[in-house]
Formats: C-alpha cells, structure tokens, sequence
C-alpha cells in the first residue's frame, strides 16, 4: 500500500496501478458492471460503472481508471446515479421483456442493476431489434435478442481458452456475438462462457427450464473427473443435481470449470444404475435384501480364507473416495489376501518398487508460471486436462517455453516451443540422445534446436503423462526421464489416470506396500498379473470390465472361469451382467460423502449433495459392514476420517527420489504395426461416458480408428482393414487416415469400440488391407 485515496469523503490505502474498482471489490464498496471482469482484459465498453471523480469533466468507468495520490471517487453521487441511469437504460434500449421466461431470472446482473439503477419508464419508441439464434453447440443454447455486446464471452475465447470461437461481428445497430466458423463452439471450457453472460444470452442447455434459480440449493464438492480437483457448487431441485457451476479456488481452478465437470453429473441418472443387491441363482441374478448379499459375500471370503487366500484378486478404481481406499485396503489386508490393486489400466509394472509413495504434479499448480520451462510428456493437456490450459496460457504470457512429446498427435491451445509426435520408443531414443548431447556425443537437427532451452541453468518441470502408464514398456520411458532429469536437476510431476489415484498409492492399494509407502515382506500379484493368471475369485471395486482394465477381453476370459466373482458397482455392465455372482448398488461420488486428494497433494472435503435411492449404500459403509463381520473395526464417518487425517497430516511424500533398476529392454521395428488406445476426454470414467450432452459433442462423436497414412500408401483395394491382435479379430471398413500419427500406427477411440471389446490397449498387431 503506497498511496492514500478518498471514496465518499473516507480515506483508504491503494496500491499503485490499481484501478478504481479492483480497490472498491477488495474494500466491499459495491459498483454496477457488466463487461468488467477480474480474470479478462478490461474494455470498458458497457460504461456501467461510471463514477464521480473530483477533477474530471464527466463521469468515469471505474475499471479503466488507474488511482491516483489523493483521488477523490463518489461511488454515491448524483452525478454518479445519473450516469448510470442514462447508461441502464440505453443497454435497455433493445433488451426484450422476456424475464418471466427467461432461465437467467433470479441471477440476472442485468435484472439486478435494472432494479437498482434503472428507470421506471423508458423515452425509446421504436421496435427492439431481434436477432436469429443459431443451434452453436449440445451445451450452451443461444438467446442473442438478449445479448449487450459486453464482450466477455469473447475475451474469454481470446484470453483464457485461446479457443477463439466467437466474436463481435458487423457494426452499430447490427452488431452480434456469432460463430466465426459453422462448426459452432467446440472448446473443452465452453461452459464457463454461459457463467459470464451476465444476462440470458448464453444458457445451459441441459438445464434450461427444468427449475428456477430460487428453488435450487448449493451444494460444495469436489470433481471426480480428473486428478486436478476442481472446485464445483452443485444446484440441486427435488433432490437431484440439475446444474453445475464453478466455486473460486485460486489455487486449483480458480473461477473455471470444464465441461466434464460442468456436465458429467448427467451420468448418475443413467439407466445403467444397480439399485438392489443381486445374487446369482440357477444362473440367473435376482435381486435380493442387503443382509443377504452382505452374508453371502462374507461366507465366501470365509470359505476363500480358510482355503487359498493366494487365489483371491481384489481390484479398486482409483475414482474411489479416501474412505472407499482406506477401507478397502484394511478390509481385505487385515483378511491376509496378498493380491490388492488400484492399476488395472497398466501392464508394465517394473518401475514400482522404488517409485515414490504417491504420484505428484512435481509444483502447485499456481506456481506453473514460475517455471522457464515445461516438458510434457505422453499428455495432450486440451483433451485430457483442459482445466490446465489456461494455467499454462498464462505462463507461456510469462516467457515459460512449453514442449511436447507424445506418440499421439497433441494440438494444444497454448503455444508450444517444440513438438514431437513419435512412437514409444521414439521417446525413449529421443531423451537418451538429448542426455548425450550434454556430453557432445550425438547431434541432431531436433535435439541441437532444444538444447540450449534445456540446460540445469533453467528451472524445468517434466509432467509424465496418464498415456504413458498404459504401455507396455512404461518403465523404460519413466528410467529414461528419470536419467535425463537427474542429469539436469529438473523437476518430474505426474498426471494420473485419475482422480483419486494419489490416495490408491499413499493407502497401500498396491501388491508391494501397505499404508503410506511401507514394503510388504512377501509381495502379491499385480493388476495384470491376477488377470492373466485367471484366479479362481476376483473383487472388483466401481470397475467396468469393458472399459476399465489393460486387456478387457483377457479380463473377460478370467471372469469366465473364475468360481466367484463379487462387484461393488454403481452401474450394471453386460459384462457385470453376464460374470458376477454377487452385487453390491454403491453409491456415486455425489451420493455420499467424501474426499480426495489432488495431484499436488491437497486433501479435500464434501459432503453428501444428494440421497441415493433407498437401497443403494455409500460404498464404505458396505465396506464397514464387512470389516465388522470379521472383527476388524467398526467406523463411524467421524472417526473414519480422523484417522485418515492423523496418518496423512504430518506425511510429505516426495517425488523427487526414486530409483529404476533391472529394466526389461523391448524392441520396436519399424516393420511392426502398433496399436495405441486414444484416452477420449468423455469416456475416462464412468460418469462422463453416460452424461448424454458430453456425449452429443463433436469430442464424443469423433470414435472412428484412426491409421496412419502410410498403411494404405500401397494398398490398391482400400475396402476394409483387418487388425489381429493378440486375442482378437476386428474388421472395420470405418477409419480415418491421420497424417499426423507416426508410421505403421493405429488408434482405437476406447477400449470399446464399434459394439466391439477392442482387447490391450497397447502393443504390436498384424493389419491386413483388402
């Protein structure tokens, strides 16, 4: 503070370069806006925020208006009331009357400010202009009559998405906000356009006319979507989620929210919900009473104890709640089954064992700028992680150089100083010869461009990618960035499959560790591994075996033969359907409370947002339930959550030290044809591959296979491809070529593909071309 300024006759302390309103907004002192915005551009266009400054002729907009020494500003004036006045009602000029019908009702800015600021009657005559709406996008639906041309969903494409997709087109009176191209918008963060229309020009399409603004109530939680951690307020009518809307967190999201947050909540009211606990009789599931099924299951891990505790396999989703892994982990732990784990995505699992205790990001996210540079690797952060683009935007406004490797083709928002698109093991060749070309030992067009960006002199962060944990020599990649980093002193984070996976590692959801990072003398099998052995009983925890696992159709085969197969799920599958014995309906994230911990490490509360049907339980009570019957605690909420805080609360895991040893070397021909698997951004958990809007956009539809251009280069008769992999026949005539995917290379969409198990998500096919 070094500076002193008079508001209505009051003296306050301002800082230098602060303009009239930034210091009114941190002193409380309310002042009408509608363009101005504290995370856009400032251009004073809509002059609602006019006010009386001694010295100047006219009033003035209080967002444009740097402070000066002894300024003296009436927020209350005649002057002041007037301006606003005449402003009001020249934005009221072609506003239509429509409020009673209008969704923006009830958190209208412009209803508010009207009421407060504007006439009683209006001196224009004429007829109000109207403009033609048109169908832009599944998520936001248009009313532009309304529209004040403020700007601010403008800016934002400009300023904060970097996805610039609408604008102000023509002049005067037949000035409007449109597409620039017929596409519509298509931007993973378009919905925080409709949270800064200030009137009823942007609407949530999904929402509109369903309640009214005065009959929701706001519900705090967490997203579940993605290890970021997004902070979300949840509108809740009738019990049951109706919208969803950002909640500040400048550490985390700030005031943004993706569209998978903003709309994946649709997925809880799927069709696909298990709502009463189910038996297998005489081949067929029937439904049945908790006490039941809680007894059947318990008398079977008995039976299972007491024979081979070595042929049970227990699987969780790492989308589970703290409390879900805390008591999984103690349940089936304090049971002595050895075979417990979160990865049932991965395949290679060498890198473990002195890996640290929990996956990190490697900086707080507020903290991205700080760094000169950025690697990322195996990650496209517009698809997987959007709610990081305008992180990164920032920092690239900042001087920080962004990179990019991956083996799929990564198109970003934000300007990248470098990008290779190559195979996997392309990545690991690329990073030993840049560690050799410290040592003057290789020279390359590419390596020499970078390398003097990249030198220990410059504070670097290396973000490891979910892409990379589904190959098959993940580790490899890991040993080679390890070295590299270790080599320059740079930072190494994680970005996890997610959004939970960090509490999975630090509570031990693991074959090789207990809680917090302690070895287990005699370590069980890993995910893979109790898949391919086909054990006798497998427990599975909210995991789809269509869409969940390394190889669903090896996955299939084991469930097949297996004598007991027992699911905690919250939707029931064909796969479920045809495999499980037993059935527990658990709730999802919204239906219970619970916590995360985000990929920096920060642990987070809610509360329950909505009641589950009657005979739907929160999966930690089933849990409870469980651990009870065997005399290994009983827990309330309460007392659940203390412990879990009083193991986590003075634990800093580090994820700067870890070592690689003994790694399995593979080969990669250029002659062998590699299958990848595209982690498509609405179809990573259960809940965003059932929201039906995320599903009706362009991300969603694009669900083709995708072939590198050199496949049919020779080919004469281009009719169909036939890939054959290590399980499975898959013949389609539907792909596309992509030209920027390397050679010899093809991409499936999902793990389920064209009403078809697609098998591993990654490793080496035969194609034919017919």
């Amino acid at each position: 503070m070094n500076m002193e300024v008079f508001i209505n006759k009051k003296a306050y302390a301002a800082n230098e370069n602060e303009t009239v309103i930034e210091l009114t907004d941190r002193l409380g002192i309310h002042i009408p806006r509608f363009c101005y915005h504290k995370h856009l551009s400032v251009v004073a266009n809509c002059r609602m925020c006019l006010v009386e400054i001694e010295g100047f002729n006219h009033a003035q907009p209080a967002c444009s208006t740097k402070l000066t020494e002894n300024m003296k500003i009436f927020t209350k004036s005649e002057i002041t009331k007037k301006a606003q006045k005449a402003t009001m009602e020249f934005l009221l000029i072609n506003h239509p009357l429509d409020c009673p019908i209008c969704d923006q009702g009830g958190e209208c800015e412009l209803q508010d400010i009207s009421l407060e600021f504007g006439d009683d009657h209006s001196q224009y005559m004429q007829m109000k202009r109207v403009v033609l709406d048109r169908d832009i996008s599944p998520l936001i639906s248009t009313d532009m009559t309304r529209c004040i041309h403020c700007s601010r969903c403008v800016r934002f494409g400009e300023e904060i998405s970097a996805c610039k997709e609408l604008g102000l087109l023509d002049r005067g009176e037949e000035m409007k906000i449109d597409t620039f191209l017929e596409y519509g918008v298509t931007s993973e963060l378009s919905g925080n356009m409709i949270d800064l229309c200030p009137v009823g020009a942007l609407n949530n399409k999904p929402y509109r006319y369903s309640a009214r603004t005065w009959d929701l109530s706001q519900h705090a939680g967490i997203s579940p979507h993605d290890c970021v951690g997004s902070n979300i307020y949840y509108h809740v009518y009738k019990n049951k989620i109706v919208r969803a809307v950002p909640r500040e967190n400048q550490s985390i999201n700030q005031t943004w929210l993706s569209d998978r947050d903003r709309f994946g909540y649709e997925g809880i009211y799927s069709r696909d919900r298990v709502t009463q606990p189910m038996i297998r009789k005489d081949g067929r599931l029937i439904e049945c009473e908790w006490g039941t099924a809680i007894d059947a299951a318990n008398n079977e891990l008995q039976k299972l104890n007491s024979s081979n505790i070595n042929d049970i396999g227990c699987l969780i989703t790492p989308q589970s709640t703290c409390e879900e892994l805390y008591l999984f982990q103690k349940l089936f732990k304090g049971l002595n089954i050895k075979n417990i784990d979160h990865r049932t995505k991965e395949k290679d699992f060498s890198y473990q064992e002195n890996f640290p205790v929990m996956p990190l990001f490697g900086s707080n996210i507020n903290k991205i700028q700080s760094f000169d540079n950025i690697l990322l690797i195996g990650v496209n952060i517009k698809k997987e992680f959007p709610i990081l683009s305008p992180r990164l935007i920032s920092a690239t406004k900042s001087n920080t150089k962004i990179f990019s490797f991956n083996f799929l083709p990564s198109i970003e928002d934000f300007p990248l100083e470098f990008s290779l698109t190559t195979r996997p093991n392309g990545l690991i060749t690329f990073f030993n010869n840049l560690k050799k070309s410290k040592t003057n030992e290789i020279t390359h067009p590419n390596i020499n461009k970078i390398v003097e960006n990249l030198n220990p002199d410059k504070k670097t962060l290396i973000i490891i990618g979910p892409n990379i944990s589904q190959l098959n020599n993940q580790t490899e990649i890991i040993l080679a960035l390890k070295e590299y980093s270790d080599q320059n002193r740079f930072s190494v984070g994680f970005l996890t499959d997610h959004c939970n996976s960090t509490s999975s590692w630090l509570f031990g959801l693991l074959p090789h560790r207990n809680l917090l990072g302690t070895k287990v003398n005699d370590p069980g099998l890993n995910a893979y591994d109790m898949i391919e052995k086909g054990l006798s009983s497998y427990i599975l925890y909210n995991l789809e075996p269509e869409y969940d696992f390394w190889d669903n159709l090896l996955l299939d085969k084991s469930l097949e033969k297996s004598k007991m197969n027992i699911f905690f799920s919250t939707f029931i599958t064909p796969s479920i359907k045809k495999h499980a014995n037993i059935i527990f309906p658990i709730t999802t994230f919204a239906e219970t409370d619970g916590s995360f911990i985000n990929i920096e490490g920060v642990y987070q509360t809610y509360t329950k947002i909505v009641n589950p049907d009657r005979n739907i339980r929160p999966g930690y009570k089933v849990l409870n339930e469980l651990l009870e019957k065997n005399a290994l605690g009983n827990y309330t909420l309460t007392e659940l959550r203390k412990e879990i805080e009083n193991k986590i609360i003075n634990f800093e895991p580090s994820i700067e030290q870890f070592t690689i040893t003994n790694v399995k070397r593979t080969t990669d021909q250029i002659t062998d044809f590699l299958k990848l698997t595209d982690r498509g951004i609405y179809q990573v958990d259960p809940l965003s591959r059932r929201s039906a809007s995320l599903q009706m956009t362009q991300h969603a539809q694009n669900n083709t296979i995708k072939i590198s251009k050199d496949i049919m280069e020779n080919t004469e008769n281009k009719q169909y491809i036939e890939i054959v992999d290590q399980h499975n026949k898959f013949k389609t005539d539907t792909y596309d070529i992509d030209n920027l995917l390397p050679k010899k290379t093809i991409v499936y969409p999902s793990t389920f593909c064209q009403e078809t198990l697609t098998g591993l998500k990654s490793g080496f096919i035969n194609i034919k071309t017919e």
